[in-house]
């Protein structure tokens, strides 16, 4: 841990290369921090790295896990998903992430009759090109839009319904970034070298992990059915002085007694 043990990569740019009507006024470097087992996917979450910065990454991992008594919840009522009790066609490992996308792609190919190039896919499907990107760029803007009023009305009966909840076990990586300027020409003049890249638009990443260890959380079940039963005899015993032994008292007056009770009024109506 520490940034003396991370990881440097300098990265550099030209000024011939950068497309200022493509990319507008914004230039530099996209960074994505994900699950091994995910596709990264950019238009949906990055930091920047901009040209002629030095960028600090202090990353700490975020671990959930679920305890195994949770395995008779359903998954809905424990808002996960194990990994036996999840199929995606396309990974094989489920991730929240990789759900939506797989769901995106599903429904992409049947409202256009084609995937972008970007999404998952088996060989005989068609990938998209330049005229269809009206359509599969309403066909994500259009089921975000289902998820949402699902959201809302708690619809389940849903054609396109995702049911993408998270990993039982997921990792995320939180990070804390800072940074400062780069000035690679001015380096370059305090080393008398200052022709040696013409052009160039460097910029530098570093990326650490914060702590040598992180604390994981785990999901498990506040209350069970012993916990229950617990508590109540725990009160009960607090504020009433009941016990065990009570119940047991109780049940003799009920039935023993009563018993006992009826054989002595037989048996004296039989002497008399």
């Amino acid at each position: 841990a520490g940034a003396r043990s991370g990881l440097f990569v300098l990265l550099r740019s030209y000024e011939r290369n950068l497309d200022y009507i493509c990319k507008g006024p914004v230039q530099g470097f996209k960074i994505l921090l994900h699950h091994p087992a995910e596709i990264p996917q950019l238009s949906k979450e990055y930091f920047r790295v901009p040209l002629l910065q030095e960028v600090l990454v202090s990353v700490r991992p975020n671990m959930i896990t679920t305890s195994v008594g949770l395995l008779d919840y359903t998954p809905n009522r424990r808002q996960c998903f194990f990994a036996s009790e999840r199929y995606l066609r396309f990974f094989k490992v489920y991730t929240q992430r990789n759900c939506e996308l797989e769901c995106l792609a599903n429904y992409t190919l049947k409202a256009c009759g084609c995937v972008r190039f970007s999404m998952p896919r088996v060989d005989e499907t068609a990938i998209c090109g330049h005229r269809q990107m009206t359509c599969y760029n309403k066909a994500e803007h259009d089921l975000l839009h289902e998820q949402y009023l699902n959201g809302i009305t708690k619809n389940i009966s849903s054609t396109h319904e995702c049911e993408c909840l998270p990993a039982c076990t997921s990792i995320k990586y939180d990070a804390e970034i800072s940074q400062a300027s780069f000035d690679w020409s001015l380096l370059l003049n305090a080393f008398k070298s200052s022709t040696e890249y013409p052009g160039m638009c460097p910029a530098r990443l570093a990326i650490f992990f914060k702590e040598n260890q992180f604390i994981t959380t785990e999901r498990s079940e506040l209350y069970g059915p012993t916990d229950f039963l617990a508590n109540c005899g725990g009160l009960l015993g607090l504020f009433m002085g009941v016990s065990l032994l009570s119940f047991v008292e109780i049940l003799y007056h009920i039935t023993l007694r009563l018993c006992c009770n009826l054989r002595k009024n037989a048996s004296s109506k039989d002497t008399s």
